[in-house]
């Protein structure tokens, strides 16, 4: 019987994820699929002692027939004494606001209403009922739209970490759904728009599917499943062999992952493209898509650009190649670089001067003797004819080194500061001459054994907050 089919789903994907006294929120539309799993987590849960309880979200989509959706569930969850939670929403506004489609829209703000009640009410499990016929879908719409090994994979049985979504109907059709709600005696609500071929989904499981099956492969559905498994198996292993070559292929430069140009040159294209997406996960801390366009572009990057070769990307990143090695910023300007070049702040002594995120504290000292510290100048003023300032490079400077006199431009070549860099980097000048390159280097003409002095200058530089 289908009953036992699919409660031994329920069971079996939820028995080998949670322990006993588990607390599940499930998503329940009122529709066929979230009744049927909604009525078979209320029958085991006795069994397992779970803790199950109800999330409706309305859409404010529908009018009279969204509004009586969320009272249908409301009601059936009074009746069985199963907690409820319902929120009203503006889907319409949202999508407005943000040029989202309705649908996009509206599965954000319902995950988002999900994820809250859970981390306020104490859930560690959401379930939804998304199906064998939804894996279909889902899969034929990524090929449609153009995706790779992992957009294959579709829906996985469970996601997520803090808070795992499972979905445990995956290997149930809609049809077998449908009789079990018939055999359970379990009323649901029909939402009129699912059957409008008004957007792509709808189309395509009102159209394009049924003529791929009549026309070309009865069993496409189940074709399509099977490869959303194998292609989440792929998934995993190249994953896994990806993580194991970033150990080798990645570096920290400046406080940012690169990738070595070199290492990663020489190995499978597929790797190249998943390490390339892993730096990008890296540097964003999030699941924003990189398109395969711009990976393939970043790709070629990595194998044919020179240094300082850049290649803008979505969400206002940049990425650039720099001396080997490949790195995605920011695009936008923090505070330092946003002051003009001609800008400069005359050092405060004693007292102290800002300069962006930085500080220099300045005051008279008399020498004490310890090792001068990389955040740390001593030095005489009376040796430099000009005020002391904090600015960022000009033309014509320079800096005297224990070999003579060098320009500023030849320095940050040789010492292979990538040139996206350079007009941020926070100098302490005399005129034209630079005595500190803040973090990097010091002037020949700083103090270094100060015991014969009687009074000296002493800057402190540090971030705003240590």
């Amino acid at each position: 019987m289908v009953w036992h089919k699919l409660e031994a789903l329920c069971k079996g994907c939820f028995c080998s994820l949670l322990p006993k006294g588990a607390r599940i929120l499930a998503a329940c539309s009122g529709g066929a699929d979230s009744m049927a799993l909604l009525d078979i987590l209320w029958r085991l849960a006795p069994r397992f002692q779970w803790q199950v309880a109800v999330a409706h979200y309305e859409h404010g989509i529908r009018g009279e027939a969204s509004l009586a959706d969320a009272r249908f569930v409301a009601d059936f969850c009074q009746k069985r004494r199963i907690p409820c939670f319902v929120e009203h929403g503006d889907v319409p506004g949202a999508a407005a606001e943000n040029s989202h489609t309705l649908e996009q829209a509206a599965r954000d703000l319902r995950y988002a209403f999900l994820q809250r009640i859970c981390r306020e009410k104490g859930f560690g499990y959401i379930a939804t009922a998304h199906h064998a016929d939804d894996q279909a879908e889902t899969v034929l719409m990524r090929i449609l739209r153009g995706t790779g090994v992992k957009g294959l994979g579709a829906m996985r049985p469970y996601s997520g970490d803090e808070i795992l979504l499972v979905r445990p109907l995956l290997g149930a059709s809609k049809a077998e759904i449908m009789a079990y709600c018939e055999q359970a005696g379990l009323a649901f609500r029909e939402d009129a728009t699912n059957s409008v071929a008004d957007c792509t989904r709808n189309r395509l499981r009102l159209e394009l599917l049924p003529q791929l099956q009549r026309d070309y492969n009865p069993e496409i559905r189940r074709s399509l499943c099977q490869l959303a498994e194998v292609a989440a198996e792929t998934s995993d292993f190249l994953q896994s062999e990806v993580n194991r070559y970033w150990q080798d292929a990645a570096y920290v430069r400046q406080g940012d992952w690169a990738l070595s140009q070199k290492t990663v040159a020489g190995l499978h294209p597929a790797l190249q493209r998943g390490l390339i997406r892993r730096l990008w996960a890296e540097v964003t801390g999030s699941a924003l898509d990189l398109s395969y366009v711009q990976t393939e572009r970043l790709r070629s990057l990595l194998l044919t650009g020179q240094t300082s070769s850049q290649q803008e990307l979505s969400h206002h990143y940049v990425a650039r190649l720099a001396y080997g090695y490949l790195q995605i910023d920011k695009s936008k300007p923090d505070r330092q670089a946003d002051q003009s070049k001609s800008d400069q702040s005359e050092v405060a002594v004693p007292g102290m001067t800002s300069w962006g995120e930085w500080i220099l504290q300045g005051e008279w000292r008399k020498p004490d003797g310890h090792k001068t510290l990389p955040h740390e100048l001593y030095l005489d003023p009376a040796n430099f004819s000009e005020p002391l300032v904090l600015r960022t490079r000009r033309p014509g400077d320079f800096m005297q080194l224990p070999g003579g006199r060098k320009k500023l431009k030849k320095l940050l070549i040789d010492d292979k500061i990538p040139q996206e860099e350079r007009d941020r980097l926070l100098l302490l000048a005399a005129g034209s001459e630079i005595i500190w390159m803040i973090g990097r280097r010091r002037s020949a003409r700083c103090l270094q054994g100060v015991a014969d002095y009687h009074k000296i200058l002493y800057l402190r530089i540090e971030k705003r907050g240590n």
